[in-house]
């Protein structure tokens, strides 16, 4: 009796090979097929595929890292670099085609180069390769917005190889970020309530409003049960009211939010020029600083009782529960005192 030949799965970086190597063979002529390891925020470290057609400058990065894991349970190379060809010619027909053919001189990237907060501390690798400045516990960091549509943005990451090639110095750089990301991503200033009131008011829209007749209908076919439905629904319908009335009314929070018009990155509106004075002056208070995100962060009026212990505790609890990693901005909370006019840790 022949014995079965014993299947030997490949280490992660056989894989990694043979997958470039199969989307070459499929894709055929024309393209070139490269591997691009990508360190991202937070020392999140990931490898793409990229797939480069002639003459072209921009292309989508394709991640392998989860298909290694679906090629552990039984999804074959060939079937996984089928699926990464898909996924880049459907990109390549939604995306913008502009972004493809991009060129990377200095007067062209001007009016797009933007600027991030990112963890100082998270990102040391990261910080090695790229032009940065320290602030608080944070790093500064500079980028190209190559996409910016309704179907969201796309960004470069600028290099110290780029600001060797434009031969520009660090703080003209800066100079240009800080001009040109107010005006790319205006800030957004929202009180906590208001947040809580849409949330509300839109869970109650959707509950209660055009689906609550068909839920009738379905729940019990005879009149009694129709009714005690309907009253299951005024009453939750009733509560729910109640409490957003409650909220309106009060028209002071502590809490605000803070983040850009996309809600992307939004906590770089932290080095707008006079956003946080603004703030603390309309509040009449000095503001603790919740660094709620990359996306976000929460500023919450200094004489609301509560400690920057407490808040800290929170923060900390936050991040390692409810943030990605890759999201995470700071366990800092920071303080904005009007009569320094600075933030502090």
């Amino acid at each position: 009796m022949a014995k079965k030949k014993e299947y030997q799965l490949m280490g992660y970086g056989e894989f990694l090979r043979c997958m470039q190597q199969s989307v070459k063979d499929v894709i055929g002529g024309g393209y070139n097929v490269e591997i691009n390891h990508v360190i991202k925020n937070n020392s999140l470290e990931l490898d793409g595929l990229v797939i480069l057609k002639d003459r072209e400058r921009l292309t989508p990065n394709i991640y392998i890292n989860p298909y290694y894991e679906k090629y552990l349970t039984g999804k074959t190379v060939k079937e996984l670099a089928d699926d990464v060809i898909r996924i880049y010619r459907t990109l390549k027909e939604s995306g913008d085609k502009e972004a493809l053919h991009i060129r990377y001189e200095l007067d062209l990237m001007k009016p797009c180069i933007i600027y991030r907060l990112i963890n100082y501390d998270r990102n040391r690798k990261l910080l090695m390769e790229v032009p940065h400045i320290h602030f608080l516990d944070l790093a500064i960091t500079f980028h190209c917005l190559v996409k910016n549509s309704e179907n969201g943005i796309g960004t470069i990451r600028i290099t110290n190889e780029h600001i060797n090639n434009w031969l520009i110095g660090l703080e003209d750089l800066k100079e240009i970020a800080k001009v040109n990301t107010p005006e790319l991503f205006p800030s957004v200033v929202k009180n906590m309530n208001d947040i809580i009131i849409d949330i509300l008011q839109n869970d109650k829209d959707t509950i209660y409003g055009d689906q609550s007749e068909t839920d009738l209908k379905t729940e019990r076919p005879n009149n009694e049960g129709k009714q005690k439905a309907e009253g299951k629904l005024k009453t939750e319908e009733g509560v729910l009211s109640a409490i957003l009335e409650d909220m309106r009314c009060q028209k002071d929070s502590n809490m605000y939010v803070i983040t850009n018009t996309k809600g992307i990155n939004g906590a770089s509106c932290l080095l707008y020029p006079d956003l946080i004075k603004k703030l603390a002056d309309e509040l009449d208070s000095d503001l603790y600083i919740l660094p709620s995100s990359i996306h976000e962060v929460i500023a919450v009026k200094a004489n609301n009782g509560m400690n920057k212990s407490s808040f800290r505790e929170m923060v900390f609890d936050v991040n390692r529960t409810q943030v990605p990693e890759e999201d995470i901005l700071s366990d800092t909370v920071y303080f904005y005192s009007r009569e320094r006019g600075a933030i502090t840790m």
